[in-house]
């Protein structure tokens, strides 16, 4: 690994430790730093802001939801398998304002972010899966696949960031919205 790269993930896990210890608005760069060992405008050469960490995070997260997804072979499997790929990153994360954050970065939108550009795998994953299930008939009559992936992810992440729920309380309000998407014979 070069050394950047190495500097780079030193900085990413200090913040990410940081984040779950104070949050993110109360996270301070000069701490991050110091713990990664480094100096404070290094931390600004590899991220520009706290937020961009947490995109960093996001994408990493989001590229192992979307490899989950495409293993799935029916729209139900896929939005089962979303569903216990969010849950599971909740858990894993062990820290649900983390979660939270990490997810109403895209609603806050702060000024800076290359949001915008961000390649959102999961928005592809499962836009494929509805487009097959279109396909199929699996998918409810009259939607298309794109507006539908990402209603159906914004309502999954709506969900997610409201207030903290039991995994089967999660499972049973995702089942709910994702039946939403399903053809009636698929519910």
């Amino acid at each position: 690994m070069r050394k950047v790269d190495a500097t780079r993930a030193r900085l990413f896990e200090a913040a990410i430790a940081e984040f779950r210890r104070v949050g993110l608005a109360r996270a301070n760069v000069a701490r991050i730093a110091r713990e990664a060992g480094v100096s404070r405008p290094t931390f600004y050469f590899h991220f520009p802001t706290k937020g961009h960490v947490l995109l960093d995070l996001q994408l990493l997260e989001e590229r192992a939801l979307a490899t989950r997804l495409d293993r799935a072979r029916s729209l139900r499997e896929a939005l089962h398998e979303l569903a216990e790929g969010v849950i599971d990153l909740e858990a894993r994360l062990g820290d649900a304002h983390l979660f939270r954050d990490m997810f109403a970065i895209y609603a806050r939108r702060p000024a800076g972010l290359p949001i915008d550009d961000q390649p959102f795998p999961v928005v592809a994953a499962l836009t494929r899966h509805f487009a097959d299930a279109a396909a199929r008939g699996e998918m409810r009559a009259g939607l298309e696949a794109e507006p539908a992936a990402r209603v159906c992810l914004t309502g999954l992440f709506g969900l997610m960031i409201g207030l903290p729920s039991a995994p089967s309380q999660r499972r049973a309000d995702f089942g709910l919205h994702f039946s939403l998407y399903l053809a009636e014979g698929e519910r």
